[in-house]
């Protein structure tokens, strides 16, 4: 394929790094202990995006002020104590980085976390400084599936929507990138390809070193 694009804009769980399982065990942790009752791996309470979001749909109420800030750091606490030392960049992503930094492609960080789990992951990812622009729940006021974060990086990088390739996991992802204007290719880590694509991805692929396979011998620098 060819590859005009002035930038990459990445996900960050399932997408730089297969981390939903973690999220999945830290989210039954905190139901447990708030609730009484566990939450299994696709239970529609974890759908709604941002933290925050996933604790009001968990506890079936709404938090504000103080006690928001301490169950939304409960959680994330959780998630790094059962992460720290067991999270992997998917394959190919160190290759893919560098073949876009030596064109000239901006690479961003677009993700529904917030900055303390940005900060976590990058670290524990060896990541610090890769990305140009890092962008998370604090930066927009609402979240995906809503294009904003995708048009926010946008604004920031000085580019039009459409010449930002967007790599995401997750049908929210998918819908906000669509939405945000963004061409998408799809990292199947957690949905099916055909999935994928009827959410609106353009592309998809396995992995990186599957995605760089594709783009290789096609693509020219932007």
């Amino acid at each position: 394929m060819h590859f005009p694009f002035k930038a990459v804009l990445f996900d960050m769980d399932g997408t730089i790094t297969d981390s939903t399982a973690l999220h999945d065990a830290a989210w039954d942790a905190f139901a447990r202990e708030h609730t009484g009752g566990g939450l299994a791996p696709g239970d529609p309470r974890l759908v709604p995006g941002r933290t925050l979001d996933v604790v009001r749909a968990v506890l079936g109420r709404d938090v504000a002020g103080e006690e928001a800030q301490r169950l939304h750091d409960d959680k994330e606490l959780r998630f790094h104590a059962l992460a720290r030392g067991r999270m992997t960049c998917l394959p190919g992503l160190a290759a893919y980085l560098s073949w876009l930094s030596a064109r000239g492609i901006a690479a961003a960080l677009v993700t529904n976390a917030p900055r303390i789990n940005i900060d976590f992951t990058l670290s524990e990812l060896g990541l610090e400084g890769v990305f140009k622009l890092t962008l998370g729940a604090e930066d927009v006021e609402r979240g995906k599936p809503h294009p904003d974060p995708f048009i926010e990086a946008c604004v920031r990088l000085g580019i039009a929507p459409g010449e930002a390739l967007v790599h995401e996991d997750s049908r929210l992802g998918i819908q906000a990138g669509v939405a945000a204007g963004c061409p998408v290719a799809a990292i199947l880590t957690g949905m099916s390809a055909s999935a994928a694509l009827a959410e609106g991805a353009r592309w998809n692929a396995s992995d990186y070193d599957e995605w760089l396979a594709q783009i290789s011998c096609e693509a020219a620098p932007a």
